[in-house]
């Protein structure tokens, strides 16, 4: 079965000019052929490695100018990146798995704790829900910045993406092969903590006007306020479980 070449866009039924590649109105590319398993490969491939908007171009960005990509997001350029909130659903959804694959504990304790234990058995709920918290906090800190919660949350989506990211790639795979105690284990979260409290102060510094120092202060006091209320936040949803779980 052979497909002839579109007399309209098959995307939005535009009528398309004479020899053009591109529909003029949405942009979507003309297709003139079926659908084949080398097309899909090609089009992966392009989506991981394509250096204007790939998933390596924005990791990349992210590591070294993660504000200013939250940044230009808001301002409107927004073609040569993958949205925000996309990015995160896909690296949270790659992290829950991973976690599920080799069983690791998301927070290290080597006693019965509830709210560790609501955290591992909910653990994309956890990394998606500090992520308005984040936002909420940036919002506080940052009243005077002008930026409303939509926007902030744009910096903390971008952030969090990587942070997840990070632990997926590095922190777990680590932990699982060289299977360090449980004494060792919190100082190493401890570490991770603060790792990801200094990423977020300094993605801040690029993402706010003013003192940059002061900026990345608040950074790191935001991303420290986010931490300490989505454990309060597991801990407060784990006993209501419990209580009617009791009841029941």
């Amino acid at each position: 079965m052979s497909v002839q070449t579109p007399s309209r866009c098959q995307n939005c039924n535009t009528d398309p000019a004479f020899a053009q590649a591109y529909c003029s109105v949405c942009g979507q590319k003309q297709i003139v052929e079926r659908l084949t398993l080398h097309e899909i490969a090609r089009d992966m491939i392009h989506a991981v490695f394509h250096v204007d908007r790939s998933a390596i171009s924005l990791v990349r960005m992210l590591l070294v100018r993660p504000g200013a990509v939250a940044l230009d997001y808001v301002q409107g350029r927004r073609k040569r990146y993958f949205g925000p909130f996309a990015f995160l659903f896909f690296v949270v959804a790659a992290a829950s798995a991973v976690f599920a694959v080799t069983g690791l504990r998301a927070v290290p304790t080597d006693s019965a704790n509830m709210v560790a234990d609501f955290i591992q058995s909910h653990i994309n709920l956890v990394m998606f829900a500090e992520v308005p918290l984040l936002a909420g906090f940036s919002r506080l800190l940052y009243a005077r910045a002008g930026f409303n919660f939509a926007e902030h949350l744009v910096l903390a989506a971008y952030t969090s993406s990587l942070r997840v990211l990070f632990a997926t790639v590095i922190v777990i795979p680590a932990w699982y092969f060289f299977h360090p105690s449980v004494a060792t284990g919190v100082y190493l979260y401890l570490g991770y903590l603060a790792v990801w409290s200094m990423y977020f102060g300094f993605a801040a510094s690029q993402f706010f006007s003013g003192r940059r120092a002061l900026s990345w202060f608040k950074g790191i006091l935001t991303a420290i306020l986010a931490w300490i209320s989505i454990q309060a936040l597991a801990a407060l949803v784990a006993e209501v479980i419990l209580l009617f779980a009791g009841k029941a």
